[in-house]
């Protein structure tokens, strides 16, 4: 079926700063260079020169964002150091972030792996989950798998954002490669993970639930559970393009559930208006199909009813 092709895939794979979701200590002061946040920035330089350690972690962030201030990384990286040297475990997976994206810096991958080793090894779940995925990948670290999976299921236990999709996505792309009996026990690891990811509001695990049902993967096969998932992939609120792109084609064909015309363009409109180019074509070839279908049945009809009611008028 062609919707088992859009289950995977599009991991959110890159190492999360400071704004990427509960507990990470983010702050929240306005995106503009106006007057408010220049305010912020200058208390937050008073108190950091005054020896505060997390003012100065705020202040890192906000050069490193440009917020308040002219951005300038390098300043950025000197008061994140310094706040991580007091043991500001933000701090360290911040700093670890811009070394290991080299966003304004040379990138230096070894760097980032201590850095976020060291906020991991003090409980900060998304350095955990950052460092995770360098293990996974052998990204300036030995590649160690089972640490990388050890670490995503301790940062998707801490609910850090996407973590537990990550988790999810491991256990999909090892319980294939399993011994029959592993496999399923596996498959059930993924759908739990998913479903972690999916209540935390990641709208690509609720996607990925949808497509675990419509292929069988640790669930029985069931369209019309995959369309429930699938809708709540695609919400105003949240929205994964695929999986939009999965439950505007279903609803139009009435897979899952009856033809919903309506519903499916909107889910459709929806992954298009994020660069989902095949829901983009459908949307297109949908409006000029039913433009045809439109005219063809409103000539068919007033001829009928022309015919039928008055034979012998003239039509103008």
């Amino acid at each position: 079926m062609v919707l088992v092709a859009f289950g995977c895939g599009d991991n959110k794979s890159k190492p999360a700063g400071p704004g990427s979701g509960r507990g990470s200590g983010s702050i929240a002061i306005g995106s503009g260079s106006g007057s408010a946040s220049q305010q912020v920035a200058a208390q937050f330089d008073k108190q950091c020169v005054a020896g505060d350690l997390e003012a100065c972690r705020n202040l890192g962030v906000l050069y490193a964002e440009g917020i308040g201030v002219v951005k300038d990384t390098r300043r950025a990286v000197a008061l994140l150091s310094q706040a991580c040297s007091g043991n500001s475990l933000a701090a360290c997976n911040h700093m670890a972030m811009l070394f290991s994206e080299g966003l304004g810096i040379e990138q230096d991958l070894a760097k980032a792996g201590v850095l976020f080793g060291k906020a991991c090894d003090g409980n900060h779940g998304l350095a955990c989950r950052n460092l995770g995925l360098m293990l996974r990948d052998g990204r300036g670290v030995t590649k160690d798998l089972v640490r990388a999976e050890q670490l995503r299921d301790k940062a998707c236990t801490a609910t850090v954002p996407f973590a537990s999709t990550n988790a999810g996505d491991h256990d999909a792309e090892i319980a294939p490669t399993l011994p029959a009996k592993a496999r399923q026990p596996r498959w059930q690891k993924m759908i739990a993970h998913y479903k972690a990811g999916c209540d935390a509001v990641d709208p690509s695990a609720c996607r990925q639930l949808g497509a675990a049902y419509v292929e069988g993967r640790g669930l029985p096969k069931s369209e019309g559970a995959a369309v429930v998932w699938l809708a709540k992939s695609c919400t105003k609120e949240a929205v994964d393009p695929r999986g939009c792109l999965m439950l505007g084609v279903m609803k139009l064909k009435g897979v899952g559930g009856p033809p919903d015309l309506a519903a499916g363009t909107a889910a459709l409109q929806r992954a298009c208006d994020r660069k989902e180019a095949t829901a983009c074509r459908l949307l297109v070839a949908n409006a000029g199909s039913n433009a045809g279908s439109n005219a063809g049945s409103s000539a068919g009809s007033s001829a009928g009813s022309n015919t039928g009611s008055n034979p012998g008028s003239a039509t103008p």
